[in-house]
């Protein structure tokens, strides 16, 4: 019996560790690629320094109007050149094309 419990007890630990591993805090950083702001990323704003040397002078973030919408359906885009600022609120759906952005 004394095992039996050790075993249910550890067990339990484990799922309870492993269920909390799964579930990542949203990141502080934008990556290239397709994000929900609340769930992949923190909601606020945004800096970059601008473009990197290979982004082609420019970067950009597309504003879907859910995750895995294609660019044809986008709701807005804007291109960034310089240094930039940009605010994300929860639920917004972005593609994010070039540039380091940094949550402030």
């Amino acid at each position: 019996m004394y095992r039996t419990l050790v075993t249910v007890i550890a067990c339990g630990a484990l799922t309870a560790l492993a269920s909390g591993i799964a579930q990542a805090e949203p990141a502080s950083r934008l990556r290239e690629g397709m994000q929900v702001v609340g769930q992949d990323v923190v909601s606020g704003t945004y800096s970059t320094s601008g473009p990197r040397a290979d982004d082609y002078g420019a970067c950009f973030i597309e504003w879907l109007p859910y995750k895995g919408a294609r660019s044809s359906e986008l709701i807005d885009i804007q291109s960034y050149t310089g240094a930039s600022y940009v605010r994300l609120h929860d639920g917004d759906v972005i593609n994010v094309t070039g540039c380091v952005w940094i949550h402030e």
